[in-house]
């Protein structure tokens, strides 16, 4: 099974750009890229910051960049989202009793459970960081209980990481450290859970927390840039990607493409340790 994972598109209303690049022009070229090459795919999933200002005409931008995808898409939230800006926006997409942006999809090769990581009006803290209160924990219990008696395995899709990634800047607002602590203590009761996929952080990062394996991507619009030592997320026009996930009963492989890269294809077989070397002048 294939899926894709987009994250942290951040798109303007038309006619903006932002730190100087055009997000939703970059979006479309990565839905063509998606189109052209993975149509196979069993679902896309957008890990959340759809928006940079959570704006009703940015929204707008990213259904019409989203329509082309042939395979079922599932949007999450991040902290650059309004949640009820975007429920206006994407009706379709569920929610739970609460309201969160967080629900279920069944795949061949096992359940994905989507998970809304943004601060509610009512939540004191950063506005940047995770949080994952308001019934939001009970909800992922109740929903791995359900997978453990079904037997099937679990991919979980968040926008914030519920550890550090050792970046200081992005360590400060991931998911909070008091939720984090109650993820961790649910999630190291369960061995079905095969993958987690997150946003927020705009660098490929891949690893294992617990256990569990992990990955997160470059956005497909501006990058952070990698250092480990500034207290500022310094942003970067590094090349943006999105992620090709292929799924077997044994396996997850998680692809980075460069969907924007157009230098040329090397062919090997055209350099030969007997081949006489280039005449210059």
């Amino acid at each position: 099974m294939k899926l894709i994972h987009l994250t942290d598109t951040h798109l303007v209303a038309p006619g903006r750009s932002l730190y100087g690049i055009d997000p939703a022009a970059r979006l479309r070229a990565a839905v063509r890229h998606i189109v052209a090459q993975h149509a196979d795919a069993a679902a896309c999933v957008l890990t959340g910051d759809l928006t940079h200002w959570g704006d009703d005409a940015a929204y707008a931008v990213l259904r019409d960049c989203l329509r082309p995808l042939p395979m079922p898409v599932l949007p999450l939230i991040g902290n650059h989202d309004d949640r009820a800006r975007f429920r206006a926006a994407f009706p379709q997409v569920p929610v739970d009793a609460g309201g969160f942006v967080q629900w279920v999809h069944d795949t061949p090769e096992g359940r994905l459970l989507l998970l809304d990581t943004v601060m509610r009006g009512d939540e004191p803290g950063r506005k940047s960081a995770g949080y994952f209160g308001g019934g939001r924990l009970d909800w992922l219990r109740a929903q791995l209980d359900a997978a453990r008696a079904d037997g099937v395995a679990v991919f979980l899709f968040m926008h914030h990481p519920p550890f550090g990634v050792g970046l200081r800047a992005f360590d400060d607002i991931n998911l909070n450290s008091q939720d984090a602590l109650q993820f961790a203590a649910l999630l190291r009761r369960d061995d079905h859970i095969r993958h987690l996929f997150f946003g927020h952080v705009h660098r490929p990062i891949s690893g294992s927390w617990h256990g569990i394996a992990f990955s997160t991507l470059p956005a497909t619009a501006h990058q952070s840039a990698l250092d480990f030592h500034a207290d500022v997320d310094w942003f970067s026009h590094e090349s943006p990607a999105y992620g090709v996930a292929l799924i077997t009963p044994e396996q997850v492989t998680v692809h980075v493409c460069d969907f924007l890269y157009a230098g040329p294809l090397l062919d090997p077989a055209s350099e030969r340790r007997d081949a006489p070397p280039p005449e210059h002048g």
